[in-house]
């Protein structure tokens, strides 16, 4: 089985531990759901340019890490 999830991390620090790395998140779910897990591969990086608001749309409209950290946080 394969599988693709987009996910943003949208705090201005770098996720610190390994608990919050997104391949330990990923791997750690569905291990407790069950599954055996292979290989994960993870693209791009924390501080990427995302989309201006949550969730997308993942479309032109992408932002500065900085702006948004900021415009994020509520």
């Amino acid at each position: 089985m394969k599988l693709k999830v987009n996910f943003e991390w949208r705090q201005l620090q770098e996720p610190m531990t390994q608990e919050e790395d997104p391949e330990c998140v990923v791997r750690e779910a569905l291990k407790k759901a069950g599954y055996t897990v292979g290989d994960i591969a993870v693209q791009g990086v924390w501080d990427e340019d995302k989309p201006a608001r949550p969730r997308g749309p993942w479309d032109g409209t992408r932002l500065p890490h900085k702006m948004v950290a900021f415009t994020g946080a509520k």
